[in-house]
């Protein structure tokens, strides 16, 4: 290896490790912290997988540094989708691009490239541009002005590199030596500012609180305000009174820059106000709290028992059923249907009980 290659993968390395040292400071680990843990650890396998080769533990290094693609799509997930949930296939999807190729390997298996090789590859593109997606998908709506701009950076750039660099060694140029400076001289950058940005801003930067868990009425206090000024103050009363006369969330799509324009202020003080004073942490979820309190005022409701659960769910802004009963079992922890149902079950049983009332007292 030149001189340079080594000074590439040793100053990455300090930094890897000094990212788990700033990791380890973390006071608790949920899934975001754990999942940027093993995406390290999978970068230190990239990092060894040259300094090993030739050696007996060349294969566990080469190994390891495959899971990189799809823990950073699970990382990047866990960090900007509020809603996200690590499934069975999730772990599925990483774990075929990492064991599938190591069974080729391990054994021989004729005419099977497309399977063991090409396969893996493909996913990992694949994982890639989820990732890419959730990052353009989620950045609209986000109300956590430091998520929106920090970690925007963070995974655009780093998912970007690790775009064109699978691209360029696995399709366009494989086996070529320059590719050794890209693979080792960018990470070593992108490392070095993560962790300048994790030691100036400490907490609050990759991880944060979980989410706020929303209710069917949308009543967090101005008391509990974390914005300070007179004028944030007044903007969330301002706010808090359009919402209730006005009923702004029935407009289909309707977006903050929107609202903003309507409410007449910029749109990073609505952002700071929605999410400081309020407790929200994406958009879309400030609007459903205001939709599902709706929805389930309607569907307690006797006399609209003719409307079909889907005219109500567009009556209250939903685009779709499926995100209308997505959103409302999320809150409720019963589909629409159910809950219904549940408030008819409700009323009959009161209804027989207060009969019951009446005839014991006359008895």
């Amino acid at each position: 290896m030149s001189d340079l290659l080594i000074a590439a993968i040793g100053f990455s390395l300090s930094q890897v490790l000094l990212s788990l040292l700033l990791l380890a400071r973390q006071p608790g680990w949920g899934l975001s912290e754990k999942l940027f843990g093993v995406f390290l650890l999978s970068l230190l396998g990239y990092l060894f997988t040259p300094v090993l080769q030739g050696t007996s533990l060349s294969l566990l290094a080469s190994t390891v540094q495959t899971a990189a693609p799809g823990v950073f799509w699970l990382l990047s997930a866990s960090i900007f989708d509020d809603r996200f949930r690590l499934q069975a296939w999730h772990l599925g999807l990483v774990k075929f691009t990492v064991f599938v190729p190591l069974l080729s390997h391990l054994f021989s298996f004729p005419g099977s490239r497309s399977l063991f090789v090409d396969l893996p590859q493909a996913l990992e593109f694949v994982m890639l541009a989820l990732m890419l997606w959730v990052v353009v998908r989620h950045w609209r709506t986000d109300l956590v002005e430091s998520r929106r701009r920090l970690r925007l950076w963070f995974v655009g750039c780093n998912g970007s590199y690790l775009f064109i660099l699978i691209l360029s060694r696995e399709v366009l140029f494989p086996g070529a030596q320059w590719l050794f400076l890209l693979e080792y001289l960018p990470p070593a950058a992108l490392l070095l500012a993560v962790n300048v940005a994790l030691l100036q801003y400490r907490d609050g930067l990759l991880f944060s609180a979980p989410a706020t868990v929303i209710t069917a009425a949308p009543g967090p206090s101005v008391a509990n305000a974390v914005v300070h000024t007179p004028a944030d103050l007044e903007l969330v009363s301002q706010l808090q009174k359009y919402m209730e006369d006005a009923r702004p969330w029935r407009e289909m799509g309707l977006s903050i820059g929107s609202l903003a324009q309507q409410l007449a202020v910029p749109e990073y003080r609505l952002r700071r106000a929605i999410n400081g004073a309020l407790g929200h942490r994406n958009f879309s979820d400030f609007l459903n709290s205001f939709r599902i309190r709706e929805t389930t005022e309607r569907l307690a409701n006797n006399e609209e028992d003719h409307l079909p659960v889907l005219t109500i769910a567009m009556d209250a802004g939903f685009r779709s059923l499926s995100s209308f009963n997505k959103a409302f079992k999320e809150t409720m922890a019963q589909t629409p249907t159910e809950w219904r149902k549940s408030q008819r079950e409700q009323g009959s049983n009161g209804r027989h009980g207060t009969s019951n009332l009446e005839l014991g007292a006359s008895a």
